[in-house]
């Protein structure tokens, strides 16, 4: 199997089923939310991901962390990468976007849970989620310069931990508010993700290092990194949608968002 025939089986197919999901439940949104331009909002999440993630993944390209046999590729790189691996993290935003938008259309969220008193406690595990992600960044680093097995895992952290850092600090409230979508929205997506993965690895469509690798592995034999790697992306997704559909009026993000818009 070459990437881009793993793209057509395990990206397009779940994309088409959303896309359709998607237009028959067009509309419908919970109250608090904001009815948003869906094309608008996976367009902006898009950009994001390519543009965050293109330096990232050239570096560990580049430095032999992951490869490509050349038989199971196109042949065309944009710098280190093949035009498959932009595809894959395009198709994998759009693929999560959507599933959450989706299930967020059939959210019944209990209003006893209000905002006001679950700022207090957003802030709170916001914090405590940025303290314990920049120590255990920190910690990985420094493994990662006098333990060439945990490279793989450290710089996974360190590109994704900060943006998971920051969309708690900035709206830990409202994932605590809409707990369940955060959790069915990873969940599912992450789960199928760690299954295709494990058979493009098995299929040999792309390498992972042994010796920048901790060599731990889920049962299938898909290593740990992939495992964290493909949660905390998908985590990424579905927090970056909530910020933007349901964070009140008159906060910073939807200011931001406004500005952006223009």
């Amino acid at each position: 199997m070459t990437y881009g025939e793993f793209l057509a089986l395990f990206l397009l197919p779940p994309l088409l089923l959303l896309g359709v999901w998607s237009w028959r439940t067009r509309g419908k949104f919970p109250p608090s939310f904001h009815t948003r331009p869906l094309s608008t909002v996976l367009g902006f999440l898009v950009g994001v991901a390519v543009l965050y993630t293109t330096p990232w993944d050239n570096y560990l390209v580049a430095k032999g962390i992951w490869s490509y046999p050349k038989e199971r590729v196109w042949g065309i790189r944009l710098g280190w990468v093949p035009l498959e691996e932009y595809l894959f993290f395009v198709l994998q935003t759009l693929l999560t976007g959507l599933w959450v938008v989706n299930i967020s259309r059939h959210e019944n969220r209990d209003d006893s849970l209000r905002l006001r008193s679950s700022v207090s406690m957003g802030t709170r595990w916001g914090v405590a989620f940025g303290i314990g992600s920049l120590l255990s960044t920190a910690w990985l680093f420094w493994g990662a310069s006098t333990w060439e097995r945990a490279t793989y895992m450290s710089l996974i952290l360190g590109w994704a931990l900060p943006v998971v850092l920051g969309q708690w600090l900035l709206g830990g409230a409202v994932y605590l508010r809409h707990w369940k979508i955060v959790c069915g929205g990873v969940s599912l997506p992450t789960l199928y993700l760690w299954v295709a993965d494990t058979l493009a690895i098995r299929q040999g469509i792309w390498h992972i290092t042994e010796s920048t690798a901790l060599g731990i592995h889920l049962p299938g034999g898909l290593p740990v990194e992939e495992a964290v790697f493909f949660f905390l992306t998908n985590l990424m997704v579905v927090l970056g949608v909530l910020l933007v559909y349901a964070f009140p009026d008159g906060s910073r993000f939807s200011y931001l968002w406004r500005r952006w818009r223009k």
